[in-house]
């Protein structure tokens, strides 16, 4: 047996000899999710007995393979809740929660706003807009049934599948039937060229759905189909994520239908969303 000290210093060093890009962060997101706490990990002396210590080092050969450690350890954060997510759906990023930032500023406006997703995904945009603005109600799309199947779970886990449903749908073939137009259609969708997702980081390219990334030769299909056909009334609210340089194409293909179009930088400073109204 040997203590946590020893242990993240000898799978630090493993990792960082395969080219692994926050060695020292993916041995402790795997050991804070095996139970230790921040204090363990800063002390060091606890010691690990056998069968963890084998369920570690099994957890360090596949993050030597290249697969992302949210996916080995199961869960993930974002929007300070906590996410299931398997290689079926996209790892949710940080950059995203800027996308539901804009929406939840816009249903402030709104008194029960409804809320149309495409791409649901790990579910996490979905749930997140559900949980801090108890007045609304999403509806969230994705073609992918075992991607569906974990954003139910954590709709479930989030405690607000009382107000979020996921359907299984292929939006580029037309909008589902609304009982009435949504207020809001957000969407972080595929939007990498087609060409380009090859040459992706294996982490994506490798282990992240293809169906998520792909979006069509120049990466914008389905920017145009959203803001082409959107059912959305005059003064509905579209929320899109964009890829990175293509916020002009983007902003001109939305300020010929849509009002107050604007872009919203990350914190790094790059072109993250783009936000309009409906005219």
């Amino acid at each position: 047996m040997v203590n946590l000290k020893t242990l993240r210093t000898s799978a630090a060093k493993r990792l960082e000899a395969c080219k692994n890009d926050s060695p020292l962060a993916d041995t402790d997101y795997i050991l804070k999710h095996m139970g230790f706490s921040k204090t363990d990990l800063l002390l060091g002396d606890k010691v690990v007995d056998e069968e963890a210590e084998t369920a570690f080092w099994e957890s360090i050969s596949r993050l030597e393979k290249g697969e992302p450690v949210q996916y080995i350890v199961g869960k993930c954060e974002f929007m300070s809740l906590e996410f299931y997510v398997t290689p079926a759906t996209l790892i949710p990023r940080s950059d995203t929660e800027i996308l539901v930032e804009a929406v939840l500023e816009f249903c402030k406006t709104k008194s029960a706003p409804k809320i149309f997703e495409v791409g649901s995904g790990s579910g996490c945009i979905a749930i997140s807009l559900a949980h801090f603005w108890q007045e609304a109600h999403v509806l969230s799309a994705d073609i992918s049934k075992d991607a569906l199947a974990v954003a139910e779970k954590n709709a479930r886990f989030n405690k607000v599948s009382d107000r979020v449903k996921f359907i299984e749908h292929n939006i580029l073939k037309g909008f589902p039937e609304f009982e009435s137009p949504p207020d809001i259609i957000v969407s972080n969708p595929p939007y990498i060229p087609s060409a380009d997702v090859l040459t992706l980081d294996k982490k994506v390219k490798d282990f992240e759905p293809r169906s998520a990334l792909d979006g069509g030769t120049d990466g914008l299909d389905f920017y145009r189909f959203l803001i082409l056909n959107s059912p959305l009334n005059a003064g509905g609210y579209l929320a899109l994520e964009i890829g990175f340089g293509q916020s002009d194409a983007v902003i001109d293909l939305m300020e010929k239908h849509f009002d107050d179009v604007k872009l919203i930088k990350d914190l790094s400073g790059i072109d993250r969303v783009i936000v309009g109204t409906h005219r």
